[in-house]
């Protein structure tokens, strides 16, 4: 097995020197130190009995030994091996260079634990195997370094990146990386993550119905009195005879109030309906050169775009241009049939699971890629329809009965600080399906009345796709 450099000094893999060599290098050390110092820091040299694998992100990025779109589907068997290196040595001992993966011998996990002045263990409480912050924090940056196209600074470089970088990422970490750090992981990660990793490889057993629901509203800080330009957003949906629904949401970027944003997003919607009577199915590209088109042939304004192509399958075609997004929201328990309601547990253990489907064009999302301290404007689109989109995202997913697919303009899915918006539609999904409520209709609703309650300062568009069991006919 190749053994690598290390990254990090402090695990880094070091030999024993020869007698005559240490003899000398305690002769030099002996000289060098002082007779007295108000500081005594000892000098410690680490020795690991084994060889080490690269690092996560030297194991995908250089040597090749996982690709990143693999990366969820191994992690299952990453999980027993962090338990049992943090049931060995004990928790708080995991960093980022901790996680490691080899082409031959697949994971390794190295950890580095306390040492008392003998130079023997240090005990540690194991708090019943429970990954400390440290561990938790750590365990996010390694997946995020792995995936990234530069590697990870810290957390928040880390939330920042899954945030911007979903559906460019591989679908689902998002999800992943915030149970890791939200969830009560006292059982254990192997326990503790299997939920969430049954529900991102779930898919439908038969065909499957789609039933769509859409909300839109005005935000109060943004009206000027004009019913014909003050919601620049446009939506709608589209059956065609054979099952397939066809759904879409455009924003309209606001222009010098002369109501081009509107212009732009009701023209792209105009052209999507077009083609979706005549059951055209152009390929992405051609999807998005047609719309682009039709909003500058319409107006100087432009629109960033979320489109859904659902098929009975219960394969998915996801398509977006600038900051218009799409999610999925997903029951995490497939024992409970989906009619009735679920109760959800105390804390922080939903019932269901959330994660983003699209990536952010813009110029902070540019920065980001290169830069972990990026700062600017988030809503300044670099793709939009209207004078050449030049960067758009397609991504194919798979739904299952129970899921609900949204798409929704920036202002339905507005932040809130230190708060995130998968965790939103999560809780409200729950709190809906607890009550008795129809989840879909529910959401969409919710989240136009929750823009206005955060102040209202953008229109808001909610499109809720609800995924059930097709009846035979």
């Amino acid at each position: 097995m190749e053994s690598p450099q290390a990254e990090n000094p402090a695990i880094e893999a070091t030999t024993e020197p020869q007698d005559g060599a240490a003899e000398e290098q305690q002769t030099e050390s002996e000289a060098e130190a002082p007779e007295f110092s108000s500081v005594a820091v000892p000098e410690i040299v680490v020795q690991w009995n084994q060889d080490l694998a690269p690092t996560l992100r030297d194991g995908i990025v250089v040597h090749g030994s996982l690709d990143r779109s693999e990366l969820l589907e191994k992690l299952p068997s990453l999980w027993p091996t962090v338990d049992a290196a943090l049931a060995r040595v004990g928790p708080g001992t995991l960093v980022t260079e901790s996680l490691r993966h080899d082409v031959y011998e697949g994971w390794q996990v190295v950890a580095l634990p306390r040492y008392d002045l003998e130079g023997s263990i240090e005990p540690r409480d194991r708090r019943d195997g429970a990954p400390q912050p440290r561990d938790r924090r750590a365990l996010v940056q390694a997946l995020v370094d792995a995936v990234g196209e530069r590697p990870c600074l810290d957390l928040r470089d880390a939330l920042n990146m899954l945030d911007v970088f979903a559906g460019i990422f591989p679908p689902g970490l998002d999800a992943v990386c915030r149970r890791l750090l939200g969830h009560d992981l006292r059982l254990g990660l192997a326990a503790s993550m299997a939920p969430v990793h049954e529900a991102l490889e779930r898919r439908a057993a038969g065909r499957v119905s789609v039933t769509c629901y859409l909300e839109s509203a005005v935000g109060s800080r943004k009206a000027k009195g004009d019913p014909a330009t003050d919601n620049e957003d446009a939506a709608g949906s589209l059956r065609d005879p054979s099952g397939t629904v066809r759904c879409a949401v455009f924003d309209g970027v606001t222009g010098d109030a002369d109501g081009s944003g509107a212009k732009a997003s009701r023209a792209a919607l105009e052209q999507a309906r077009r083609g979706w009577e005549v059951n055209a199915d152009p390929s992405p590209r051609e999807l998005v050169a047609e719309l682009d088109a039709a909003v500058s042939r319409a107006t100087k304004g432009s629109a960033a775009a979320v489109l859904a192509t659902v098929r009975p399958d219960g394969t998915a075609s996801v398509v977006s241009v600038g900051d218009a997004e799409a999610w999925l929201v997903r029951p995490l328990r497939t024992s409970q049939r989906y009619s009735e309601p679920r109760v959800p547990a105390q804390g922080r253990d939903l019932p269901y699971v959330a994660w983003k489907l699209t990536p952010a064009h813009t110029g902070y999302a540019d920065h980001l890629r290169v830069n972990p301290d990026a700062e600017g404007e988030e809503s300044s689109l670099v793709a939009f329809l209207g004078g050449g989109p030049g960067r758009w995202t397609h991504n194919t997913v798979a739904l299952a009965p129970g899921d609900l697919l949204l798409l929704a303009s920036d202002g339905a899915t507005q932040q809130e600080r230190e708060r995130w918006f998968g965790a939103v539609l999560a809780e409200l999904v729950a709190q809906f399906d607890a009550s008795g409520r129809p989840p879909a209709p529910a959401l969409a609703a919710a989240l136009v009345q929750r823009a206005e309650a955060l102040g209202g300062w953008d229109n808001a568009t909610a499109l809720v796709c609800a995924i059930g069991e097709a009846k035979d006919v």
